[in-house]
């Protein structure tokens, strides 16, 4: 089906702030952020109505690997014209589907895992691709609610391909599937196989797409999604101070107690050891975690620079354990505790990087991640209903 020049997304109106929502990568760790978002979705219809839809109150919503299929299931339409999903259905899709996805074996465990990652990827992704066509059909880009943006990387040109609803009308044959985009923004080396499509343009252009994983290039969205909202409103230098922003991350191991990774350890690893140490993969994991926290750690210093902290809010558990920190041990037991992960995450106070340890610690205003969010969805509801009134 080719795309239909007729249904470029159109750019939003603005209010007084731009909002974003953004959703990092982390595997089957994705069910963390959809518990959270539940609570924010279920807050909003408090303030509006059972009918509200999370799509229905952010300028852009970006995501990556995991994040990314958040994104595409909250932002893809019904028939209606209206969020194919809620919240609460895209956690019981993680209960669900996680285990079919990255299915366990149980008798050989990580054994099973070195010999799978010396000759190929750890899952063969035919039950991802097939979830995922079926539950997004022959969506488009184009088609979403709102804006979104979705870091892939291509290994054919070396290069991050941002699948961005603002660049559509200059760069038509971006407008993909989002099954496509969302089966490519997953595809972890060792974990998931590089996914391959190409798009058509109405010129009959064809362009070819080699993908991996999003997370090589942003694993935190955030940063990508303001940079293209700038570009949406052709500014050369972004107004921060204008930006509402929830950024949510999927979780971190806690290192101070695990102690995962050690210079003296690694100094003796070779391709297998850095692929496969500690039933994980370490390449990927420092890579991920380098990209996540430079981002939190660049906004976080703008924002108080800016005296706009009430206006973003990061929620992220850094003290996960072993076992919830992998990304593909999909057990029901790991997937529910991810669940009450994110649940205990909603009740503890909220928490900014700190800027020179680089430590994620509480504010010490007593405002939890749960008040915060209440906080935020107000001006949701304020700014949509401000909207309204300008249209």
């Amino acid at each position: 089906m080719e795309r239909s020049s007729s249904r470029v997304l159109q750019p939003p109106t603005y209010g007084n702030l731009i909002t974003v929502l953004s959703i990092d990568g982390g595997g089957i760790r994705g069910i963390i952020p959809a518990t959270i978002l539940t609570f924010l979705e279920s807050e909003l219809q408090k303030l509006d109505g059972e009918d509200a839809r999370l799509a229905d109150y952010f300028d852009v919503i970006a995501g990556t690997s995991t994040g990314g299929l958040i994104t595409a299931m909250l932002a893809a339409p019904n028939e209606g014209n209206r969020p194919m999903f809620t919240a609460k259905e895209i956690k019981e899709f993680y209960l669900e589907n996680c285990p079919k996805i990255f299915p366990q074996d149980c008798v050989f465990g990580s054994a099973a895992k070195i010999i799978r990652a010396v000759i190929g990827p750890n899952y063969s992704g035919k039950y991802l691709h097939k979830v995922v066509g079926e539950l997004l059909g022959e969506k488009k880009l184009h088609e979403t609610i709102t804006n979104i943006v979705v870091p892939t990387f291509d290994i054919k040109i070396l290069q991050p391909t941002i699948f961005s609803s603002y660049q559509l009308r200059e760069k038509p044959n971006l407008d993909a599937k989002l099954s496509d985009i969302c089966i490519g923004t997953s595809a972890a080396p060792t974990y998931l196989p590089a996914h391959y499509f190409q798009t058509k343009d109405d010129t009959g252009v064809v362009r070819k797409f080699n993908l991996i994983d999003g997370g090589v290039a942003a694993n935190n969205p955030t940063l990508v999604a303001m940079s293209e909202v700038t570009k949406g409103i052709n500014q050369e230098s972004p107004d921060y101070g204008r930006f509402l922003i929830i950024s949510l991350g999927t979780g971190s191991r806690n290192a101070s107690e695990n102690k995962p990774y050690s210079a003296k350890e690694a100094a003796r690893w070779g391709v297998l050891g850095w692929l496969t140490s500690h039933g994980s993969s370490p390449l990927v994991d420092v890579f991920t975690q380098a990209s996540t926290d430079m981002v939190d750690l660049h906004i976080s210093v703008v924002s108080q620079a800016l005296h706009c902290v009430d206006n973003y809010l990061r929620i992220q558990e850094d003290k996960l354990n072993e076992l919830e920190s992998s990304v593909d041990i999909a057990t029901r037991e790991n997937l529910q505790n991810l669940v009450n992960v994110g649940e205990k995450l909603l009740k503890k106070s909220v928490s900014r990087v700190n800027l020179d340890t680089g430590v994620m610690e509480p504010t010490g205003d007593n405002e939890t991640n749960e008040d915060a969010l209440k906080r935020l969805a107000k001006k949701l509801s304020d700014q949509k209903h401000l909207r309204l009134t300008q249209s």
